[in-house]
């Protein structure tokens, strides 16, 4: 088999159509493993995906192996607990994936029957306490670690089958997902589409312009930040306009935030964790920190570093000792309000700091093709070394209006004015009608 290989933009449409019976083994092997692989694989900052996919795999059913037994006895009984009170809700059910945020999920709950796509102790634990029903997945990942260790394909008909009857037990009328790309997120998608469910996915983060996309291929409608968005979806995912919905910025910004004048201006640097895809790239993130710290120095700023989430954070604080890092259970909003000014390659929490009228300066010092925030209007300027950001640096540091540096934010890049929970209902009405209209045509 060729895993090399890179299914069409035809093959997609075809399968977004309904078109999979004749799918031989190599081509659900493409769609369900190698695609996301081989496209991010291809990019500076995923050389090492391809391993990363099987550390990742590996790790998750080495932790969650020995609680399979008991998730699969409570998952039943909360199971049956949950489709007892359904008749008291709408007879519309949407199954979310879970989201980067709740909003939109907590808005969906006031009106239809909503269920979750669970993965470990965590995601159980959010649907417990909020009273949800939800389909359990960590024995799925048991498949996709098989395979990624024999190659059989047999263990990813396991998986489709498996994930078929999940979804015939709850019977989601709509699902709704956070990612199109990985193999959980595809066999959800897969079975979903033998089983005449409409799949819809949320934009989960910053795409750029310059990279080849292998997301958002796979799910039937698309919900995006911004008019940007969609244009570049058209455009590199040969997505119809028509089915690609504009639902705003699905965080709640505050933007009361005053940028003041005061002796202890703090700069924080906002991570992102390149070298988990190339571990070439981690010597850059390691000389970029203890550059800024002394460029903060020098402008007489306070420096704090943010890791990502995905972070090493002890092998970092080991190789960058007297950097001060921000708490490990710290939520962004809280460093939103520790920090003046906000540094970052093209992280969405810079966009983010930008949003809420805070400093939002993009260095581009990685060798990444990436979009300029300054010329988007999501950040007030752009770099491409750490010695012009230095100066510039120095200019706020003696400045005595910060106003001054503050971004007028482009509302086309990322739509801030929707209530993105009212916004995804009316967008599901919308999706909906539509699902009607093509029912009645198949008649």
């Amino acid at each position: 088999m060729d895993r090399n290989k890179i299914l069409s933009d035809y093959d997609y449409q075809k399968f977004r159509q309904g078109d999979i019976r004749s799918w031989s083994g190599q081509k659900l092997s493409q769609f369900l493993i190698w695609d996301f692989s081989n496209v991010f694989g291809k990019m500076i900052m995923g050389k090492s995906v391809p391993e990363s996919i099987i550390k990742d795999s590996d790790i998750f059913v080495k932790k969650y192996k020995k609680y399979l037994f008991f998730f699969n006895c409570f998952d039943k009984i909360f199971q049956k607990l949950m489709l007892f009170f359904k008749p008291l809700k709408s007879n519309k059910i949407i199954l979310f994936q879970k989201l980067k945020t709740d909003l939109i999920i907590y808005e969906a709950k006031k009106h239809y029957f909503v269920g979750l796509i669970v993965q470990g102790r965590k995601d159980r634990l959010f649907a417990v306490k909020n009273f949800i029903s939800y389909m359990g997945t960590t024995d799925l990942y048991l498949c996709v670690n098989n395979y990624l260790k024999d190659g059989n394909t047999k263990h990813l008909y396991e998986l489709i089958s498996k994930t078929e009857n999940k979804l015939k037990i709850i019977k989601p009328d709509y699902i709704v997902l956070g990612l199109d790309s990985l193999p959980i997120d595809r066999a959800v998608i897969w079975a979903a589409k033998k089983l005449g469910i409409p799949t819809l996915v949320v934009q989960h983060g910053l795409e750029d312009s310059h990279m080849s996309l292998f997301d958002y291929k796979a799910a039937d409608y698309i919900l995006v930040w911004g008019e940007y968005f969609k244009d570049l979806y058209v455009k590199q995912v040969a997505r119809r306009p028509e089915d690609i919905y504009i639902s705003g910025y699905p965080y709640l910004i505050d933007k009361n935030y005053e940028n003041k004048i005061s002796d202890n201006l703090t700069l924080c640097y906002l991570g992102q964790n390149y070298e988990k895809y190339n571990k070439d790239l981690l010597k850059i993130k390691l000389e970029t920190i203890k550059q800024l710290s002394l460029a903060c120095k020098k402008a007489k700023l306070k420096f704090i570093y943010r890791p990502h989430p995905g972070d090493d954070r002890e092998l970092l604080k080991e190789r960058l000792l007297g950097i001060c890092f921000s708490p490990k259970e710290e939520i962004i909003e809280d460093t939103f309000k520790k920090a003046n000014i906000f540094v970052s390659s093209c992280s969405t929490s810079l966009v983010e700091s930008s949003m809420r009228g805070k400093i939002s300066l993009q260095l581009m010092n990685y060798p990444v093709e990436s979009d300029n925030f300054e010329e988007l209007g999501a950040c007030h300027k752009s770099f491409k070394t750490i010695t012009e950001l230095e100066k510039y640096l120095e200019k706020i540091s003696n400045s005595a209006n910060l106003e001054e540096f503050k971004t007028n934010f482009n509302n086309n890049y990322i739509e801030t004015r929707y209530n993105s929970g009212e916004r995804f209902l009316e967008i599901l009405e919308a999706i909906n009608k539509k699902e009607k209209i093509i029912r009645l045509n198949k008649i």
